[in-house]
């Protein structure tokens, strides 16, 4: 039976190098056309990341800012394309490609290759359609840019998947946006073992305009894993709930709130989360955060409290630092991360 895995994990091993592969000839065929070509223009960007974190209760120095399974809080740097279609000015979709090397002194591969982003967006008439490898339709994670972030969100914690392989539609209305997805519910990696995540998200208000967003999401499914979590298992559990989120800007400061409600391999699986921000000096340099969450995991529940400050020396390059305390762990940590973020096109 251990050999039969063994070589299970083996052909969805060369499955996954095959499926990267092509999305990197892809790319190359079509990204070196000079931006002046009529039909598609390419942005390249270079991505550099420097974490470490000193856990009070070991004392000792981690690479990782919380969670050592978490993909994107751990040193690494990688390279970026965004290819954009469009004819007679009219903008048909994109492709973007994300790929990294990590180090993982955790693992038995100390260093690794991540494919993040790898999907296909095409904008039609009735909606925009997704392929590939992107964020499911489902909480406050889908309207918000935190690869990067320290304080962690609902995917850290098990609630969500920071990305996912499947299809997905969105389209915005005048007064929010709607977007649906069908994913494999096995997070970084493509596994197939009768697993799945159907998700939906319906939203009111454009932050960007009206400086709040209310969010409601339904999903079910069975799932694997979280983005390769230490715990993974070969049977897919049954998942399912319904998540609330609400993101509120006023003036420099910023709120957001999102409340999971569900069950997961017949076990209550809630969160709570709150996250309060403040954007001080010109263009929101510096930012003081603070966040709390509560979440249960079968009986009982545990909570997560700490602040976060970013400072941006410049549009490429931020300094941030977060003090966490995990009730479950019963321990404190303090990160600190260097983050450069380059455009080379």
């Amino acid at each position: 039976m251990n050999r039969y895995r063994i070589i299970k994990a083996r052909r969805e091993k060369r499955l996954w190098v095959l499926l990267s592969t092509a999305f990197l000839i892809l790319v190359m065929t079509i990204s070196p056309l000079p931006l002046s070509a009529r039909s598609r223009s390419a942005l390249f960007f270079f991505e550099l990341q420097a974490v470490a974190a000193f856990n009070f209760k070991l004392d000792s120095l981690e690479y990782f800012s919380y969670l050592p399974h978490h993909p994107m809080q751990k040193n690494g740097l990688g390279l970026e394309t965004l290819v954009r279609f469009y004819r007679h000015k009219a903008d048909l979709g994109f492709l973007s490609l994300q790929g990294r090397v990590v180090y993982d002194g955790e693992s038995d591969r100390p260093f690794r290759l991540q494919l993040y982003n790898a999907f296909l967006r095409i904008k039609t008439p009735a909606a925009e359609i997704w392929t590939g490898h992107s964020k499911p339709a489902l909480g406050l994670n889908y309207g918000l840019d935190n690869h990067a972030l320290l304080l962690p969100d609902a995917t850290m914690l098990g609630h969500n998947l920071d990305r996912d392989w499947g299809i997905g539609l969105h389209r915005d209305f005048r007064r929010g946006d709607a977007a649906l997805s069908l994913t494999t519910g096995s997070g970084l990696s493509l596994k197939f073992r009768r697993n799945y995540l159907l998700s939906g998200r319906l939203s009111y208000g454009v932050l960007s305009r009206d400086n709040y967003n209310l969010g409601l999401s339904l999903f079910t499914g069975r799932v694997l894993e979280e983005m390769e979590a230490e715990t993974s298992t070969d049977n897919p559990v049954p998942w399912s709930g319904v998540s609330l989120d609400a993101s509120y800007l006023w003036l420099n400061w910023e709120s957001r709130l999102e409340i999971n409600l569900g069950r997961r391999a017949g076990q209550p699986w809630h969160l709570v989360l709150l996250r309060q921000g403040l954007n001080l000096l010109e263009e929101g340099r510096l930012k003081l955060e603070a966040q709390l969450g509560f979440w249960q995991h079968g009986s009982g529940w545990n909570y997560l409290v700490g602040p976060g400050i970013t400072y941006r020396l410049n549009s490429d390059l931020a300094l941030r630092a977060m003090f966490l305390h995990d009730s479950q762990a019963n321990s404190s940590r303090l990160a600190l991360q260097i983050y450069y973020y380059h455009s080379l096109i």
